[in-house]
């Protein structure tokens, strides 16, 4: 029966991650064969195919990588992802994560090159996110990271990439892609305040009031 269950709960995010993959692309999140999804079964991640267009996915184009192994690029086509060990150091450090998402934003590609974490602006940035998305410097796609992403992944569920998109982990789609909405929206409202010439993010009282209030 377990066997039975755990097969389903994986189809039902294959699935999610399918329409997830859809709705990025008409949202503007993605552009080309850009961005990356995956999801995490108990032995296996789950990423989509090196040169997969995510508003054309099908079950196929995703493919399995062990957790339990050093990661090597395989020789022949089909291809995971160029950026399979990020996901993999991402699901290392959040056993928690099932669904993680790397797409390219457009504000938030320009909040993160300035190189300052996203503080939350909003309530509900506040419960998704906490209190602020760091923001790592560039690095070249596919290039090993976790070394760069080790000081804020157990801390984190996200991470902007510098002048490259942004990295978004959670235990189902939904909850992903909520948190990446909200990065999108808080980024567009923060450089909206900034050229305004009035930012001003959640205080340290209220984020901690909005917390207690309707935090865990």
């Amino acid at each position: 029966m377990n066997a039975i269950m755990n097969a389903m709960n994986n189809d039902t995010l294959c699935q999610d991650l399918i329409a997830l993959g859809a709705e990025l692309v008409a949202e503007g999140f993605v552009v080309g064969s850009g961005g990356n999804l995956s999801y995490r079964t108990a032995t296996h991640m789950w990423i989509t195919r090196s040169g997969a267009l995510l508003h054309q996915l099908s079950p196929d184009d995703f493919l399995a990588v062990p957790l339990d192994q050093p990661y090597k690029k395989p020789s022949t086509r089909p291809r995971p992802s160029t950026e399979t060990p990020m996901h993999l150091a991402l699901y290392g450090a959040r056993p928690q994560a099932r669904v993680i998402i790397h797409c390219h934003p457009r504000h938030a590609i320009a909040w993160a090159m300035q190189g300052r974490p996203l503080p939350a602006c909003t309530p509900d940035f506040a419960l998704y996110l906490g209190a602020e998305v760091p923001a790592l410097p560039f690095h070249l796609p596919g290039a090993p990271i976790a070394e760069a992403m080790a000081p804020y992944l157990a801390h984190y569920p996200a991470l902007l990439l510098g002048n490259h998109g942004i990295l978004v982990s959670a235990e189902n789609a939904a909850k992903a892609r909520l948190r990446t909405l909200h990065i999108e929206e808080t980024a567009q409202i923060c450089l909206l305040a900034a050229a305004a010439g009035a930012l001003r993010p959640l205080q340290a009282d209220e984020y901690a009031k909005i917390i207690a209030t309707y935090g865990k």
